[in-house]
This record gives structure tokens, sequence and C-alpha cells, in this order.
């Protein structure tokens, strides 16, 4: 009797460490699917004090192959965000904001992303318009 029961817990180890395996793998098959949606480039962004940026493509070999266009400033995109939640930029943490080209949107997009009040927001903001294209927000 006492063999079957260890034969038991063995058989519903193996059954667990089987779902835990399955759940790990539809995770990673998540984030492959989030990943094609994002960028297939990566830009090198120069920041001045004119709010314009030359954006170039580390993917090209030729350098000179620049492109100029007027941009909202990074200040400006995170007070389209904090304006959004009507609070100010004193009472938020963990604060990040990068423009980059977002397959998703077809355009540059600035993602800013910070903490407030036990929340985590994440805001895409036209890089051109100024226009919130998506917001989320999960508990922290």
């Amino acid at each position: 009797m006492k063999e079957k029961k260890n034969w038991l817990y063995i058989l519903l180890g193996v059954i667990i460490c089987i779902l835990l395996g399955g759940l790990i793998l539809l995770y990673v098959k998540y984030e492959q699917l989030e990943d094609r949606y994002d960028d297939d480039y990566h830009y090198n962004t120069n920041y001045d004090n004119n709010s314009n940026n030359n954006i170039v493509d580390d993917n090209d070999s030729n350098n000179n192959n620049q492109e100029n266009t007027n941009y909202i400033s990074r200040d400006k995109a995170l007070q389209i965000a904090l304006d959004n939640l009507k609070i100010k930029q004193e009472n938020v943490y963990d604060l990040d904001i990068e423009l980059e080209y977002k397959n998703r949107y077809g355009k540059m997009v600035y993602e800013v992303s910070f903490d407030y009040n036990h929340y985590e927001y994440e805001y895409y903001i036209d890089a051109t318009s100024g226009k919130i294209l998506d917001s989320f927000v999960e508990r922290a």
C-alpha cells in the first residue's frame, strides 16, 4: 500500500512538472508574438533642445542616410501622459521615456512609462502629433 502511495506522489510530481513546462512554453510564445509587433530596427536618437531629432537606422551601413524630422519633445510627451491622468510629475517615480519606431503603429512613438500610486502606467504617444495611441495600467 505504501508503494502505491509513493508511485502516486511521483506521478503527481511528473504531472505538475509537465504543466509548469507547458505554462513556461506558452509564456515564451506569447513574448515572441509581442515582439513581432515591436521594432524591426533600432534607432539612435540624439535629443536637442529644439525638439529636432536625427534618426539613424543602425541596420543601414550608410550612416549618411539621416532623416531630420520635427518631433514633440520628451517633456511634451511626458506632459501629455500626466495631463491624461491629471497628476504632477513630482508624484511619479521610475520614469522612463523612449522614442522608438513601432511597427504596430507604423511610426515613431514615445513610450512613456512610470509608477504612480501603486500602479504602473504605460503610454504610447505619436511623436509627431502628440496623440495618445495606447495606454495601459496594471497594479505594481
